[in-house]
């Protein structure tokens, strides 16, 4: 049997010691141990005040962590995290979120390391027929606590402690996970992880959790939940309960299972703590509404955007920019008219429906699948992996869809606009992002 403990977030370090403890305690920790940190922080925006909740590694945790670990006797401790570069920056995004959440602070304060993974080296690791390249530090861990959020996916469902793995990669690791064979898709890619890195201890970080996630546009809750276990399987497969999403329908949580020979269900698992782990918090949803449904909704008419069921093949450097297809759309001075017939594909294997006027090709991998295709009458093109601002903007005037005002402005503001559901709410506290 897996031991996972399950508490209430109540107190700082507190909270987390009682769960460490009822997990079974830090005692593979010693002085000589190298010991390193792997948070879920995904992105950041320098200036913009954009929802965090249920995104990001709460800093308040983190912080907990490492006074733990340094109570424990380590000496040897580094954050490390690979923050998807989206476009040229003149400081790292790992650098510009911790100082942003005051890990930089943190690393002064208690003498550890920032590591940045798309700075270091990598060595190919091989499982099976998966073959991936993951930062060479990590593979020279005595020690790993793995952070990630209570969070859910609209391409997997759950994100959660094995998906957070992922930010380990690099760049063209990445973005293999999503390609568009269906046999070896994300799922498959990310059930692979436990085999390639094996963290000594998960603690899944549900102070905050998510649904429709995993990024700024889902709809935080204040779930005060830590869960906490050395197996990163079984503290996945509770996570997934607690989110009311049955694990075994998490194909990448199934897979991972199934390569142990375990079940995919709570049979091989002892929960311990007080917390029922049925009732824990509130069901989340983990699929986005269609964007048929949203415009109907909203009476825009003239556009749409198809999604196969099921495609997992459109990857964070597209992610990063997808928010702004449909915001630009319903916020579009002109959205009170019709569109001028416009169909919008990203991803690798979606297909342009006939007769259609305007066809929207977002991302490079959809500007080579079809820019050529007879199918196509007027074919716009955002091209760039990942797509460029500039482009996305030029596509939109071509398609005479009018953006606010000042568009470049609308674009580096748009995370905020989702701040707007949390401001006023005592229960959304900036203060757990926020070192000082």
């Amino acid at each position: 049997m897996y031991d996972v403990a399950i508490v209430k977030y109540e107190k700082p370090l507190e909270s987390l010691q009682k769960a460490v403890d009822l997990a079974g305690g830090l005692g593979d920790v010693s002085k000589a141990s190298k010991v390193f940190i792997k948070p879920n922080i995904t992105l950041w925006y320098e200036g913009v005040n954009f929802p965090k909740y249920g995104v990001l590694t709460t800093a308040r945790l983190i912080e907990d962590m490492v006074i733990l670990l340094k109570e424990h006797g380590a000496k040897s401790i580094a954050i490390l995290e690979g923050i998807s570069q989206h476009e040229k920056v003149s400081e790292s995004l790992l650098h510009l979120s911790a100082r942003g959440m005051g890990l930089d602070i943190l690393a002064q304060r208690y003498g550890i390391e920032l590591i940045d993974v798309h700075e270091g080296s990598f060595k190919k690791v091989t499982v099976g027929d998966v073959s991936l390249l993951i930062n060479a530090d990590i593979l020279e861990a005595d020690y790993i606590v793995n952070m990630p959020v209570l969070k859910t996916h609209m391409q997997t469902k759950v994100s959660l402690g094995i998906k957070n793995l992922k930010g380990l990669l690099n760049t063209e690791s990445r973005k293999k996970c999503h390609n568009e064979d269906r046999n070896i898709d994300l799922d498959y890619h990310i059930s692979k992880f436990p085999e390639i890195v094996q963290p000594s201890l998960t603690i899944i970080d549900g102070i905050y959790s998510l649904e429709k996630g995993p990024g700024y546009y889902g709809k935080a809750h204040r779930s005060n939940i830590l869960v906490v276990s050395k197996d990163p399987i079984s503290a996945d497969k509770v996570g997934s309960i607690i989110l009311g999403i049955d694990p075994q329908t998490v194909s990448h949580i199934t897979l991972a299972a199934k390569n142990k020979n375990r079940p995919a269900d709570l049979s091989d698992i002892n929960v311990r703590g007080e917390v029922d782990v049925t009732t824990a918090t509130v069901p989340h949803k983990w699929a986005l509404d269609s964007y048929e449904l949203t415009f109907k909704l909203m009476g825009i008419k003239g556009v749409t955007i198809p999604i196969p069921d099921g495609d997992k093949t459109g990857c964070t450097y597209c992610g990063h920019l997808a928010p702004l297809v449909p915001m630009g759309i319903i916020q579009a001075k002109n959205r009170n008219k019709p569109y001028d017939d416009i169909e919008i594909l990203h991803g690798k294997i979606v297909e342009p429906t006939p007769g259609h006027k305007h066809t929207l090709l977002f991302g490079q991998c959809q500007v080579k699948k079809n820019d050529k295709n007879p199918l196509i009458n007027h074919c716009v093109s955002v091209r760039g992996c990942p797509p460029s601002k500039k482009g996305f903007i030029e596509a939109f005037e071509e398609l005479g869809i009018e953006l606010p005002d000042n568009p470049m402005e609308w674009i580096e503001k748009l995370p905020e606009f989702f701040m707007g559901q949390y401001i006023g709410k005592t229960e959304f506290d900036e203060a757990f992002y926020k070192i000082h």
